[in-house]
Formats: C-alpha cells, structure tokens, sequence
C-alpha cells in the first residue's frame, strides 16, 4: 500500500523558508536560483523572495520523449533560461525522488561553466541517486504538493475508476488528505462532462 504525505499550501511556505535558513546558515548566496519545471517553480520562486534574489531561471526536464510514452531517463525539453557563465547557482526542485532530474539539470548546468552549483529539495527520499546539497525533510512517502491537487486526484481517479465508484473514490481522497472541497469540485466537473 502507498503511504501519500499531502502538504498544504501553508506547509511548502514554511518548508521553504526552513530551508531558505538551512541555505543561508551554510552562508550561501546563489546569483541565480534555477526552479525544475514543474515541481521546483513555487520553491524556487520563494526562495528568491527570501533572498530578495530578482535572478531567477528554469530548466523543464521530463520524462517521456516526443511520443509521450515514459522514459527511464530524463530529457532535458527547455534549456535553461539564463547565462550561468561565472555564476553561483541554487537549483531548486521539489522532491530528490530517483534524483535523475537534478543530475540532469546540474550536468546541463555545469557544461555551461558558472562558478559554483548546489541543490536543494524541500524532501530527499534515500533512493535517490542524487542528496541535494540542502533539504528539509526524509520521506519514502508520495508526497502530494498543493500545485499538484488537481494533477493527483485525476490520477487517482483514472487509476481506480474501474474497481470503485465515484463516492468510494471521493472518499478515499479525503481521507488521505486532499481538501474536501476540491475533491468535491473535480467530481462535480468530471460527472457533468461524462454525463454530456
């Protein structure tokens, strides 16, 4: 059975400054801070309030190629955003889950020569192959961010619509922990479109 961490908005801002402390304890000062598309947008764009920081990238990296079916590896599908030539650079993403995504944007990163790169994630999961340099939190939990409700509950939905009707599915969400009323709003959305 999978063990679900689901984090509320108010828990990724004070994640976020937690690690903001851990960072800046360790007396680093990126020029630039680099968000992972999709998960390490909010922590990277936090992070450069806290830092007062205005130099802030993204690196889009997936992992299906162009047919849309799944890859083992990552594929790095928007180059990054900023010259790092010389610069200190902070790539931020929300989870080290496999780690391949951080490898893959710190080994684009290094090929363009900035002058010192470290990571951080909000959580690290031990098998990872990658630990980022700062992080605030263990789990081998799925950890549920509340950029990506919506994202998850399709998901489940698709995963356990042939074995459970709607108000079981419903149900089981709430009680993992995604807000009620969100949960009611998809279901609302997803039976008026099937029913058209």
């Amino acid at each position: 059975m999978v063990d679900y961490e689901i984090v509320s908005w108010d828990q990724s801002y004070q994640m976020t400054f937690y690690l903001f402390e851990k960072i800046t304890d360790d007396e680093f000062f990126p020029d630039i801070i680099v968000g992972i598309a999709r998960g390490g947008w909010i922590p990277a764009r936090l992070l450069a309030d806290f830092y007062g920081n205005r130099r802030t990238a993204n690196i889009k990296i997936e992992f299906y190629d162009n047919t849309t079916r799944a890859s083992d590896e990552p594929i790095i599908t928007q180059e990054i955003s900023e010259n790092v030539e010389g610069k200190i650079v902070l790539v931020v993403d929300d989870v080290a889950d496999s780690g391949k995504s951080l490898i893959a944007a710190v080994e684009h990163i290094k090929s363009m020569n900035p002058k010192e790169i470290r990571t951080a994630t909000l959580y690290y999961k031990k098998h990872s192959i990658l630990k980022p340099d700062y992080y605030i939190r263990e789990t081998q939990s799925w950890v549920v961010y509340p950029w990506e409700y919506g994202e998850f509950v399709a998901f489940l939905y698709n995963q356990m619509r042939d074995t459970m009707n709607v108000k079981e599915i419903s149900k089981k969400l709430k009680d993992i922990g995604i807000p009620p009323s969100l949960v009611d709003a998809y279901f609302t959305l997803i039976l008026k479109h099937e029913n058209n």
